[in-house]
């Protein structure tokens, strides 16, 4: 609390003199129709400059040869620069298009802050260079990589093999320009030579090069092939000879690649304190190469033994032994190879960071043992130099500002404030710290996640800068929960204005402002920050899955609870090979925490498609229930799962493979399991907002071992260690769809009033005493019950409401538990209206016999009448449908009216459909709707027959209507599906109803407006409406709109599917073990089959769609307690 006062005392301070920071700057033009921005790139030291490369192309409907452009601020108007000049110039806001040939260029911008104005330059250049060839069978491109000082040269490694039907040792190559043939370059010459546009194809024998390709224009490029290696790689005793160490090719010599290799006591597996290693190409062992001879020698391609490397040299006590490895390709039989002894990582620490946390240094790329760091510091400060993050080497001394370490954990370095380049010597131990002020203050993240730095057990969150862009900060951080922060710069000073940025998540540019917290969902990101010009970006790293809060899932297999949702899906290869049968894995998570009744779970659900389902396919879940990363430990879980059972491979003590509940079941095109895994003996407590590392693996056997391994987020490192993990991010409870059941009423649904998403409401009359429960999604998974009525707080698992005969309003609250059913809390009498069941359908055509016109519209609302009409009117429903019929007696029908439907002789009716009567017209739920005589209007007859339905109320597709004049006025009928209001219909349940009737007599716009019930507000407030309920019927229809649209999909089988005769249903599980009612719909939803039958006897249910038409059918399943499944039929 006083932080948030802190900030918004800051924020009535904020100065109106503020330097604002430059936002993004873009280009738009013809090349994009004026639609959309082409982002430029900012340059990292200057924030005013800003570069891009773009194909300028005119797209316009009247092209030419020329591409006019401008640049612009934020994508808005408000701020943009052009000019006449071309290619260079200077651009004025608001000035003339820039006219630019097309083309590609490299375009820069420079903003010169004085006047506003801005300096750029259009220099033409390639677009992306790639190669294509028979080395890739002329498919996909090659990226090529453009030179950072020169922008027309383009370089790569690449390795020619000819895969062709008849390959001749030959392999023929082409360059391209964006991976189109607009502009290809080709020529007669090898390896080198000058190639033209549409040239012939270069034709290079087999094997690995290093390709230069030099644009000139868009007709003429220079390109150079040398032999070179593929890429190289170190592999060896301290990989377990898996997994390639991957090498660096040197800028300056592409056949020279090198890397730092760093080696322990866990990479000695012979315990003989020499770890040995070999290098090869393309991590493959068709070219390896090893040697006798350590430090330096000649590897062998042909027999060449491993290379033996020492471990625990006695020059470097350090805990790992560290060298730089430097390789030379002579040619794919022979190298030569350099192992020099280096340190391993030199850090920084000190007082200045509560001696908890290393600032890293960075090794400089000609010495090894030089390292550098530029950095600030606003208070004096003791300070070391060490390696690995580890006090076993540590370098100190008393002098000042230079000096040589102790190596025997010498006193502190007595450092002085300032900004400094710092240097330390690892072979030396000469440390020397010069005073550089051309660079910012050191950035740090401040924030709810590290307490406002209030905890000084905590160090401070430092970014780490850059070592060849000073202004330049990044930071790889794990925030556990969603979190408020800011960037700041660390001056020892408050929070204020002057020396923090805010803004708004995940990027954009930072603000000089308290009140601009950037809200940051937790998870692990790259953070990037600018000090010059505040610009910043979260990238979140790996995946990521937000799990649902849940009541409770019962863990069957099926997935067919509603709070699934599984969309995530496995499809990385980490181990083995595809075969042609790569299976479709997709997952979801949910979990419960129930408090005091139960422990907390973690659901996971699992969905397979495999044609060849075999009993030891596998997946593997994993957990950090702490999000610590490293070595698992007692918060952690790696637990193998199959048909066969569960098996815990990693986890704390005590936990067994029974705490785990499992279920698996057999689907249509494979396999289904849900696991449940108790949070609490992982010491887990799930918190909305908090997070745990989560990850999931699936294994493919098809009876011949494990063809292949998928990932979703790590590999194979998660079978130690747990810091690959995704994250997985607690959420919110959702009560879906609340109903009152029992198996007699169906679910008879509630729903919630705006702005109330706990609080469930509906009108029901039981026309006898029931016990009844409030359930979750038409499932008793979860199902809420109490012995009290009419009050009473319902737990999971209670027993029955015993609701008495009567008419009521009915709330449940899914959180307290609390309901009531009121029976005072209805409408009037006079309020209620009862629409008679039919089971045969009323024509719509305006002819009202079919109704009985019990009801009227009398009072006056709008208007100050006399009422000189009368209306009677009924309604009608049956399982699809509800059926409404209008006859007004109007001595004036002004035929030849125009203008909005409510000022003409009309019809209105109100529709609450989901009669939570909360005031709101729900755009989901509830309509208005007019029939008025511009219908009649269209043809002089029977009119277009056409509704006005309110814009912002639910749509309505299914209808019809029809206005019919009648010798003394006018008659209106009309035809509305249940599927309008997502309405499940059934005797007893009631929608918010009225019906009105605009009188336009004097041709001059409404008279006056009656209503059956209600208000004048009819058209705005759903609580003024009365009732319309449901008399005569079924309590519910098995076959009828599915209101919460749970299915049991994975409990039925259908086959043969496609079909041209007779189709079978098999049930699978005890779902569907009855009776069942079986209706077939055409895409149109027309029933073109039904069937009554039980799946007791054979398991199966068979119907015949011989002499159908070709084409797509539903086959809708409902069992005998309503539950429903819907599978899609082809026939051919």
């Amino acid at each position: 609390m006083k932080r948030i006062l802190l900030l918004v005392i800051l924020a009535v301070f904020v100065s109106l003199n503020a330097i604002s920071q430059q936002g993004q700057v873009s280009m738009i033009g013809e090349f994009n129709l004026w639609n959309g921005d082409h982002n430029m790139t900012r340059d990292m030291e200057n924030p005013n400059m800003w570069s891009t490369y773009i194909n300028l192309v005119d797209i316009t409907e009247t092209p030419n040869d020329t591409v006019e452009v401008k640049f612009r601020l934020d994508a808005d108007w408000a701020v943009n620069w052009g000019s006449a000049d071309f290619p260079s110039g200077t651009a004025t806001m608001g000035g003339a298009n820039v006219l630019a040939p097309k083309g590609n260029y490299y375009v820069t911008f420079e903003f010169n802050p004085a006047d506003s104005t801005a300096t750029y330059n259009f220099q033409r250049t390639s677009g992306n260079i790639g190669m294509i060839g028979e080395f890739n069978l002329w498919t996909g491109d090659h990226e090529m990589t453009r030179d950072a000082s020169d922008p027309d040269i383009w370089t790569t490694g690449i390795t020619l093999k000819d895969i062709t039907e008849t390959p001749d040792d030959t392999v023929e190559v082409k360059f391209r320009q964006n991976a189109e043939w607009t502009y290809n370059w080709g020529g007669a010459d090898f390896p080198s030579g000058v190639a033209v546009n549409s040239g012939p194809n270069i034709k290079a024998p087999e094997g690995s090069y290093f390709v230069t390709f030099e644009w000139l224009n868009d007709t003429t490029a220079n390109y150079t092939f040398q032999k070179s290696s593929g890429v190289i790689s170190m592999i060896g005793e301290f990989n377990g000879w898996s997994a390639d160490y991957p090498m660096y090719r040197l800028p300056d010599n592409p056949n020279m690649w090198g890397a730092v290799l760093h080696l322990n006591a866990d990479s000695d597996d012979n315990g003989n304190d020499t770890v040995e290693v070999k290098f090869r190409q393309d991590a493959d062992w068709t070219v390896s190469w090893g040697g006798s001879d350590f430090p330096s020698g000649t590897g062998t391609a042909v027999n060449g033994p491993n290379i033996q490397v020492p471990l625990n040299d006695e020059a470097d006590p350090g805990i790992t032994t560290d060298y730089l490895v430097l390789f030379t390709w002579i040619d794919d039989t022979t190298c030569q190879y350099t192992f020099q002894l280096t340190s391993g990582p030199i850090s920084m620490i000190g007082a200045f960071n509560n001696w908890n946390g290393d600032v890293m240094m960075h090794r400089d790329p000609l010495n090894p043992q030089l390292w550098k760091l530029t950095r600030s510091w606003y208070e004096d400060s003791e300070v070391k130099f060490r390696e690995n993050k580890d006090w076993t080497q540590a370098w100190g001394n008393s002098d000042w500002p230079s000096g040589v370490g102790n190596p025997d954990n010498g006193p502190n370095i007595p450092l002085v404030a300032g900004t400094y380049d710092v240097t330390f010597n690892a072979l030396t131990f000469e440390y020397n710290f010069v005073p550089n002020n051309d660079v910012c203050t050191e950035i740090e993240l401040l924030g709810d996640f590290n307490e406002w730095g209030a905890n000084e057990d905590l160090p401070p969150t430092f970014m780490a800068r850059d070592a060849d862009y000073p202004s330049e900060f990044t930071l790889s951080y794990n925030f556990t929960a969603a979190t408020n922060l800011f960037f700041k710069m660390s001056d020892g000073q408050p929070i204020g204005n002057d020396n923090i940025w805010g803004g708004t998540f995940p990027c954009g540019t930072g603000m000089h402002d308290v009140t601009k917290l950037i809200q940051v969902p937790g998870g692990k990101y790259d953070i990037t920050f600018n000090c010059k010009s505040g610009d910043f970006c979260f990238t979140r790293l790996g995946n990521s899955v937000i799990a649902p809060k849940v009541f409770d899932i019962t863990v069957d297999g099926k997935l067919n609870e509603a709070d699934w949702d599984i969309s995530k899906n496995i499809s990385r290869i980490i181990d083995g090979e595809a075969n042609d049968d790569v299976n479709e894995v997709n997952f979801g998570v949910t979990y419960k925490n129930p408090d005091a009744r139960e422990g907390a779970y973690l659901f996971v659900g699992v969905d397979v498609k495999d044609a060849v389902p075999y009993v030891d396919d596998a997946g593997e879940v994993f957990i950090d229930g702490d999000k610590s990363g490293g070595v698992y430990d007692g918060h952690d879980l790696r637990a193998k799962f199959g048909a066969t059972g569960v098996e815990i491979l990693e986890g704390p003590d005590g936990f067994t493979a029974s705490d785990i509940l499992l279920g698996f079941q057999i689907t249509a095109d494979g396999y289904s399991a849900e696991i449940g895994i108790p949070l609490d003996k992982l010491g887990v407590t799930p918190e909305e907002g908090n997070q745990m590392g989560f990850d999931l693996f699936y294994y493919d056997d098809d009876g011949e071992g494990v063809a292949y391994t998928l990932a979703w987020n790590g590999g194979l490192e998660n079978v130690s260690n747990t810091s690959s993990f995704g994250d997985l991010t607690f959420g919110e409870l959702s009560c879906g769809c609340i109903s009152v059941y029992n198996s007699t009423i169906g679910d008879v649904i509630l729903r919630n009033p705006t702005d109330m998403p706990t609080n469930y409401v509906g009108t029901y009359e039981f026309f006898d005493a029931q016990d009844v429960v409030f359930r979750k999604d038409g499932q008793s998974t979860v199902e809420w019950g109490a012995a009290d009525f009419p009050t009473g707080t319902a737990v999971i698992g209670g027993p029955m409401v015993p609701a008495t005969a009567n008419r009521y309003r009915v709330s449940f609250d899914c959180i307290t538990g609390e309901y009531n059913f009121n029976a005072d809390g209805t409408v009037p009498e006079e309020g209620l209206a009862q629409a008679q069941y039919t089971e045969t359908p009323p024509a719509i055509d305006g002819d009202l016999s079919e109704y009985d016109l019990a009801y009227g519209s009398d009072g006056v609302v709008v208007g100050t009448g006399p009422n000189n009409n009368t209306v009677t009117w009924g309604a009608k429903w049956d399982e699809f449908n509800l059926y409404i019929g209008a006859n007004v007696v109007d001595g004036v029908v002004n035929l030849a009216s125009v203008g909005n439907p409510w000022d003409n002789d009309a019809i209105e009716m109100y529709i609450d459909g989901n009669n939570d009567k909360d005031g709101t017209y729900d755009g989901d739920f509830d309509t208005q709707l007019i029939m008025d005589v511009v219908s009649n209007n269209a043809d002089g007859a029977n009119g277009t027959d056409l509704l006005w339905i309110k814009a912002d109320g639910v749509p309505i597709t299914n209808y019809n209507s029809q206005w019919l004049n009648t010798d003394d006025g006018y008659a209106v009928e009309i035809r509305l599906g249940w599927d309008n209001f997502n309405f499940a219909p059934g005797k007893g349940r009631v929608m918010g109803w009225s019906l009105g009737n605009n009188d336009n007599d004097l041709d001059q716009g409404r008279d006056y407006q009656t209503v059956w019930y209600g208000t004048g507000d009819n058209w705005n407030n759903t609580g003024d409406l009365g009732d319309l309920q449901l008399a005569g019927g079924p309590y519910f229809f098995a076959n009828s709109i599915s209101e919460n649209n749970v299915l049991y999909n994975a409990d039925i089988l259908l086959f043969p599917n496609p079909t041209n005769g007779y189709v079978n249903l098999k049930s699978i599980g005890e779902t569907f073990k009855g009776d069942v009612q079986v209706m077939v719909t055409d895409i149109q939803g027309r029933v073109i089959v039904q069937v009554q039958d039980s799946f007791r006897a054979s398991g199966l249910v068979q119907f015949n769609m011989s002499g159908l038409s070709r084409g797509v059918y539903f086959v809708n399943i409902m069992g005998e307690d309503g539950k429903r499944a819907v599978k899609k039929l082809i026939v051919q």
